[in-house]
């Protein structure tokens, strides 16, 4: 199905990811997914892929350009979308939109045959 000459022709060989990363990423990911904390694998899932998106395409891009702005830029928005995914999602209570109204919630029970009007 897949020859290797066609492959190595399409230069797919030079985009895999290393096998001691996807075990890093793997071996960083289970201890949380054993104990049931989601939003701290999908913290580590963004920091993954955004160091495979700098190690893949960036490389090759700021040889090329010989500036380092676009790292700069690339980094600076990675360390904003992180810091904010760790405030907004690891904060006790977000804030309401309407301060002056109070949630009420219904005591519900189960419902019996009788209960039919």
């Amino acid at each position: 199905m897949f020859e290797v000459d066609n492959l190595v022709q399409l230069g797919l060989f030079s985009q895999m990811i290393p096998v001691w990363q996807v075990f890093l990423f793997i071996a960083a990911m289970l201890p949380f997914l054993l104990f049931d904390r989601m939003r701290i694998c999908l913290l580590i899932t963004y920091m993954f892929t955004f160091y495979l998106g700098f190690m893949v395409q960036w490389g090759d891009y700021l040889a090329t350009t010989g500036s380092l702005m676009p790292f700069f830029m690339y980094a600076f928005s990675g360390i904003f979308v992180t810091v904010a995914f760790v405030i907004l999602v690891f904060r006790d209570e977000a804030p309401s939109i309407n301060f002056h109204m109070k949630r009420t919630t219904a005591i519900l029970r189960p419902f019996h045959p009788s209960d039919d009007t």
